[in-house]
């Protein structure tokens, strides 16, 4: 419970609102509902999204959504309490699943095109900056912001 506490704490401070006395811990665990509540539409409205266009923009794009999303859960960013009250689908295991699939994908086509790893290098250092952005939007407290990034998920779910 004290991680939850100081999590929830970071977040206030993040979003200019801070702990008032006692009930820290009430007010940690319902940023932490909030949250997976956002989470859970986002992947319910992305489920619903039209299939990711067939470019390498956006093959990189959903190989950028998954890393960045695994590589803050592997390094603890994401901590356990917010991941347990996230969906099943946004879990460690998934989420280096499907930037494996999305990283295939966008090397066969680099392979389908002769191999030059030109267009790759470029599209992925030119879409991280934003995907990156994203990310860190999504914790910040605004509203919308972890629904829409894991929107983007359920959206690149399947290449």
């Amino acid at each position: 419970m004290k991680h939850l506490y100081l999590l929830a704490m970071l977040i206030l401070a993040a979003c200019g609102t801070p702990p008032a006395g006692e009930g820290g811990e009430d007010k940690a665990q319902a940023i932490l509902a909030q949250g997976a509540a956002e989470a859970r539409a986002g992947w319910q409205k992305g489920l619903s999204a039209p299939p990711v266009a067939d470019t390498l923009d956006a093959e990189i794009a959903c190989t950028l959504q998954w890393e960045t999303w695994g590589m803050a859960i592997s390094d603890g960013r994401l901590v356990d309490a917010v991941m347990a009250a996230l969906p099943p689908e946004v879990q460690v295991k998934p989420a280096f699943d499907a930037h494996s699939r999305w990283s295939e994908k966008a090397l066969d086509r680099q392979d389908a095109a002769g191999g030059d790893p030109g267009p790759t290098l470029e599209a992925y250092r030119r879409l991280k900056p934003a995907v990156e952005a994203a990310f860190e939007n999504a914790f910040t407290g605004k509203p919308g912001a972890l629904e829409a990034y894991v929107a983007k998920l359920a959206a690149c779910r399947n290449p």
